[in-house]
């Protein structure tokens, strides 16, 4: 008696039960609720498809009235309440998005339900508009010119322009990606491991409030030599493009508390770096540390042996890992008129700012 197999029969029976069971799951998600997709197939963080409705009002006013630090924890909970999770699966959260890849989702909300134009994006100046402008103004050394360059420089001239957002290109995503990097060494004949990973679009927030949490104090009570050291800096680099300079108005900031300035941020660079080791430790010796909070992981990346030099090589190959939005645009050079490429980085706060002031499009409002 010979078995029936359909599989064996119909090959392709596996797709055809995996397009069932997607058609089913659309069929059952709610109204309002789209389907999404994002570039990186569920290789990075994000899954390879979810389920998300738009923002409430509610919701736009919370991020509108948050201050501008709490605007990406406040983005998490929101996007969180906004994606559709039956079976309240803890691990489809938008904290274990890479931030690329919320940053793919907010231009997917704006595109759908708004429009798939992000308009009036500040221009900064490139070389060719500055030779547009110099041959526009008879030169560089005319007061045309210096006129142009100091209205741009201080913004009270602020050409804009516009992206298509349905134009942009993403980069495709091998299957093999490998987005962590083990390492082996062996130290007074002991063998050491550990393992490098993407953080998370949750961990960096983490960092972030950790450092303010530990160094606000002391950055407001070093706040004004700070500034003092960065507008002696902008002078200098004035000098440096051959621009007339008062030397009367450089800052003079005593040595002795440029000296303890200087011990300040070297302390606090000295964490951060730290830190940014805690955030990329998956593994040590064996032991899952991924899921430790911050504060415990801090304290195991302090170990000498996770060395600076090697966790260096490590963080520069995963971030040039290449998924999510190409910084390559097309758009329209507003001040010479003329279509050009540029690289743009899409920014959260710019992206909820434009959700914010625009209109959901195919949305009618008649009075009677």
């Amino acid at each position: 008696m010979t078995d029936f197999n359909e599989g064996a029969l119909n090959p392709n029976m596996h797709k055809l039960a995996q397009a069932r069971k997607e058609l089913d799951e659309r069929a059952n998600s709610p109204d309002g609720y789209i389907e999404v997709k994002l570039s990186t197939r569920g290789l990075i963080g994000a899954p390879a498809k979810f389920y998300i409705r738009n923002f409430s009002p509610e919701d736009l006013m919370t991020l509108g009235l948050a201050n501008r630090e709490d605007i990406p924890i406040k983005l998490i909970r929101i996007l969180d309440n906004l994606i559709w999770n039956p079976h309240k699966d803890p691990q489809l959260s938008v904290a274990n998005f890479h931030q690329k890849e919320v940053v793919e989702l907010l231009l997917e909300l704006y595109e759908v339900f708004y429009t798939t134009i992000f308009t009036n994006q500040l221009w900064t100046p490139i070389e060719e508009d500055w030779e547009f402008l110099a041959k526009q103004s008879g030169g560089r050394d005319t007061d045309e010119f210096r006129s142009k360059e100091r209205a741009l420089r201080n913004k009270t001239w602020r050409p804009t322009f516009d992206i298509d957002i349905s134009q942009l290109d993403y980069h495709e995503i091998p299957d093999d990606v490998k987005t962590k990097a083990r390492v082996e060494r062996t130290i007074d004949g002991k063998r050491f491991t550990c393992t490098f990973t993407l953080p998370k679009f949750g961990d960096f927030l983490t960092l972030k409030y950790f450092i303010d949490s530990i160094y606000g104090e002391e950055d407001l009570k070093f706040s004004r030599i700070s500034e003092m050291v960065k507008i002696k800096n902008e002078m200098k680099q004035r000098i440096h493009r051959g621009e007339n300079v008062n030397l009367n108005h450089l800052p003079n900031i005593p040595k002795k508390d440029f000296e303890r300035f200087r011990e300040y941020e070297n302390e606090k660079r000295i964490f951060s770096i730290t830190a940014s080791k805690a955030l990329y430790l998956a593994e040590i010796d064996g032991k899952d540390v991924s899921k430790l909070p911050l504060e415990q992981k801090i304290e195991l990346a302090r170990d000498p042996r996770l060395d600076f030099t090697t966790f260096s090589m490590v963080q520069e190959h995963l971030n040039k890992l290449k998924f999510g939005l190409k910084e390559e645009i097309t758009v329209n050079d507003p001040i010479i008129n003329k279509v050009v490429t540029r690289k743009y980085s899409f920014r959260l706060n710019n992206i909820l700012t434009a959700i914010r002031n625009t209109r959901i499009s195919e949305t009618n409002i008649s009075f009677v």
